[in-house]
């Protein structure tokens, strides 16, 4: 009898999100090529059926306040410890009589185990609590683990960790918070590095067959930036000149390659590729959001890629294209950094003020020169990396079988030999980069702090106004009148 895994990554979302999808896409592909059945956890199970192809149910939401949802996964674990029941037609029954017909759980990679999007991790942390009070073995892949963690959502990622059979990492900032956590993580890739594209074709001509879109033959730069990229007022303005001057350089187009949105829709990054290409003037051409499928591939048929999101540097590194990397703040710096230190490229990601003073333009100009090179110490690596990736998921399939003692056969990630970049910009970087992303990590922690204690405030006063309302209620009743007026006409006769 075929087993039968459940798999939990952001799928079905309002707005498609390709990198969440790739993930999604990734890890279904790993198990089922490993002789598994897949159920996919999905906002919208019917269309997540459609475009993998494979049984979808519906998974947990978390309501967003901090409050509210540290109180549902302490009535959930409750209800699992047999010492509080959930309420008839609560949604974490449903996930519990579908876990019950799996035979293990796998949480796919994501950026999404800390506090900025706390209600993730809590659906998580829920779902490993759930599928280990089944006695079903746990697998977590691929992940990013704060930076941002209050000290409960810290606890409760420890938790996770150390409930979960197997897990992995994919950076090395999330190695050592795993470490001072206590918890114990194999340092690896994220979990769709490798993932096929759609119609068999691969390498620089993936990206020409995909949807039919017709890209140049000659070569593009596939751009990708995400909304809210910039704090300048001229943000736009200062990209779309230096992709300009990147144009005066390669002689190639810029083809804006959205990740988040709705199809032709001009939301999220198409939104914002818009604004760009309004200020530039040499040749551009916009995408719609694509199927994560053909978003690989489109990014694996560039010549060079430009982004401030994750995913097209997972693409682009996997498939020996060379990247310059935009971070916005701590966060996106986290990740973008580690992913490029997977590969050896870690110089080649520029903190956001380096937009203002020219320095990304320097960078874009450094990675086109040295293209060949870099794309040759891409190509050096992509051997260890995919023995990495396949030694990772056969450890994965292992445990998921039962094996007791899988997580000894999966290696740590070998380090890559770094690429450093040459030019002087690169010393401006690291100066302006230090204060940036210390200043971003102080300001990003105050906020899930502050957000954490102003939901805390708002339950408390809607505590207060149901108790006031209640003793409204009972002023008005005829009882208490009555009972008022009594005691009135007593203490009156009392008085004579």
């Amino acid at each position: 009898m075929t087993a039968k895994i459940a798999v939990l990554a952001d799928l079905g979302q309002d707005l498609y999100h390709a990198g969440d999808e790739a993930m999604g896409h990734a890890a279904a592909d790993e198990l089922l090529a490993r002789g598994f059945e897949v159920l996919l956890l999905s906002r919208n199970p019917e269309q997540t059926q459609r475009l993998f192809g494979a049984g979808a149910a519906a998974t947990l939401p978390f309501p967003w306040p901090p409050a509210e949802r540290e109180a549902y996964l302490k009535s959930i674990r409750e209800h699992l410890s047999g010492t509080a029941p959930l309420p008839a037609g609560d949604p974490a029954l449903t996930l519990i009589a579908e876990l019950q017909k799996c035979d293990g759980v796998v949480i796919a990679g994501g950026g999404n185990l800390n506090s900025r999007y706390g209600w993730l991790l809590h659906e998580r942390a829920a779902l490993v609590a759930v599928a280990r009070s089944l006695g079903k073995p746990v697998v977590i892949s691929g992940q990013t683990l704060g930076p941002q963690l209050t000290g409960v959502d810290a606890g409760i990622l420890a938790d996770m960790f150390e409930a979960a059979n197997l897990c992995s990492v994919r950076e090395r900032s999330s190695a050592e918070l795993c470490r001072r956590l206590g918890v114990r993580a194999v340092s690896g890739l994220d979990d769709a590095s490798f993932l096929a594209f759609g119609g068999g074709t691969a390498g620089k001509d993936a990206g020409k067959e995909a949807s039919g879109l017709n890209l140049p033959e000659t070569g593009y730069v596939a751009v990708t930036v995400a909304p809210h990229s910039g704090n300048p007022e001229n943000f736009h303005e200062l990209l779309g000149a230096q992709l300009d001057a990147l144009h005066a350089r390669t002689g190639l187009a810029t083809v804006f390659l959205p990740h988040f949105g709705v199809g032709t829709e001009d939301s999220c990054d198409r939104e914002t590729h818009a604004r760009i290409a309004a200020c530039m003037s040499s040749p551009r051409r916009q995408l719609p959001v694509l199927p994560a499928r053909d978003v690989a591939a489109v990014t694996a048929g560039a010549s060079l890629v430009a982004t401030t999101r994750y995913h097209p540097a997972v693409f682009a590194l996997s498939s020996a294209v060379p990247v310059a990397a935009l971070t916005k703040d701590n966060y996106s710096g986290a990740r973008l950094a580690g992913v490029m230190a997977n590969w050896g490229l870690a110089d080649f990601v520029v903190p956001l003020p380096a937009l203002s003073d020219g320095t990304l333009a320097e960078a874009l100009a450094e990675t086109w020169q040295r293209r060949e090179e870099i794309s040759a110490h891409l190509e050096e690596l992509q051997p260890s990396r995919r023995a990495w990736f396949a030694q990772w998921w056969d450890g994965v399939a292992a445990v998921l079988s039962g094996s007791k003692d899988a997580s000894a056969a999966v290696d740590e990630l070998a380090p890559a030999r770094a690429l450093r970049a040459a030019g002087p910009w690169h010393a401006a970087v690291q100066e302006i980069a230090a204060g940036f992303h210390g200043r971003s990590a102080v300001a990003a922690q105050t906020d899930v702090e502050e957000d954490r204690l102003r939901s805390y405030a708002v339950q408390r006063d809607r505590e207060l106004e149901a108790l006031q309302a209640e003793h409204q209620r009972l002023l008005n009743s005829r009882t208490v009148k009555a009972a008022l007026s009594a005691h009135r006409l007593y203490a009156k006769i009392l008085r004579r």
